[in-house]
């Protein structure tokens, strides 16, 4: 094998630094949005939902990390800083229509994002549309306390790229995932959900560079301690199976060493949340998490804040 072993000092730059959480970048990082669900990331007895059930979700994300750990390209970069913001409406659907016995939906989100960069003595900000996620769902009802999904998410390179620029707000490739997802009730006061996804990114055309396959995981954890309000514990875990290639070899050190490590990022977070309930069916929540075991990545702290109003047609 023969690693990708140059870079100037602006591709280089851009090899390793984030965008948005919700819109990775190269480096080994991805279109994942980690963390984005939390709490009752499915609704319960499907069966008996209206044969036309909508839910309006908007979404908010601020990542802020000071610390970037680069493995493969020497060890910890000094000097970082990575800020973004983002406001993500999402879209979802649920139709009467039934395919291997579960209901057929789907759903689309498009985020509005800021992106704020500092790193090796340059800095650079962003603001504008993000890339678009669209994907068809199917959910499937196994009892009014158990629901499990699985969909293919599609992020379309709709946003703002530029190849010389620190802060983008698209990252100039398409990403294909199929999603497995579950809520279970084990009691009347006790949720867990979980969302696994595999990641397959194609090149961006611009660089010439394919990220890594993927393997990412949400969870949580809550406990009603009101009818209204449950508190709980979220996270997620993000690990790069296949390595990094630009221009068909895998990338490896900066020094030029043949360690064949491919840019593989890994994370796990963790943190605190807090779900309420109002209007019947309307829900809000807010979860932290904090970063560890950082590999090949910006380490830092996640909020997510999310509204749900459902409404059927």
């Amino acid at each position: 094998m023969n690693p990708t072993r140059a870079f100037y000092p602006v591709q280089l730059a851009l090899l390793t630094l984030i965008s948005l959480p919700a819109l990775a970048t190269e480096g080994g990082v991805d279109n994942i949005g980690p963390g984005t669900d939390g709490f009752y990331i499915l609704p319960l007895d499907v069966n008996n939902l209206p044969d036309h059930m909508f839910a309006f979700n908007i979404y908010y994300n601020h990542y802020e990390a000071k610390k970037l750990d680069i493995s493969s390209l020497g060890g910890k970069v000094p000097d970082v800083k990575i800020k973004s913001d983002a406001i993500i409406p999402r879209l979802d659907y649920l139709s009467p229509l039934r395919v291997f016995g579960g209901r057929l939906g789907g759903y689309i989100a498009q985020p509005y994002l800021k992106q704020q960069v500092s790193l090796f003595g340059m800095s650079d900000t962003r603001e504008s549309m993000g890339d678009t996620t669209v994907a068809p769902i199917i959910l499937w009802d196994l009892g009014k306390n158990l629901t499990v999904g699985t969909a293919l998410e599609i992020t379309l390179p709709t946003g703002e790229y530029d190849a010389t620029r620190l802060a983008n707000t698209s990252n100039n490739f398409y990403t294909y995932k199929p999603l497995v997802s579950a809520t279970w009730l084990p009691n009347e006061r006790t949720e867990l959900s979980i969302k696994t996804t595999y990641s397959f990114n194609k090149e961006n055309p611009d660089t010439h560079y394919r990220s890594g396959q993927i393997f990412h995981f949400d969870y949580s954890a809550s406990y009603k301690v009101t009818d209204n309000l449950s508190l709980g514990v979220n996270g997620y875990y993000l690990k790069q199976t296949t390595d990094d290639k630009q221009y068909g070899r895998t990338v490896v050190n900066i020094y030029g060493e043949d360690v064949d490590d491919g840019v593989k990022g890994q994370v796990f977070a963790i943190g605190p949340a807090v779900y309420f309930t109002f209007l019947k069916y309307a829900s809000a929540e807010v979860r932290w998490a904090k970063e560890f075991d950082v590999q090949n990545r910006p380490e830092g702290d996640m909020l997510w804040a999310k509204l749900t109003i459902p409404f059927a047609l």
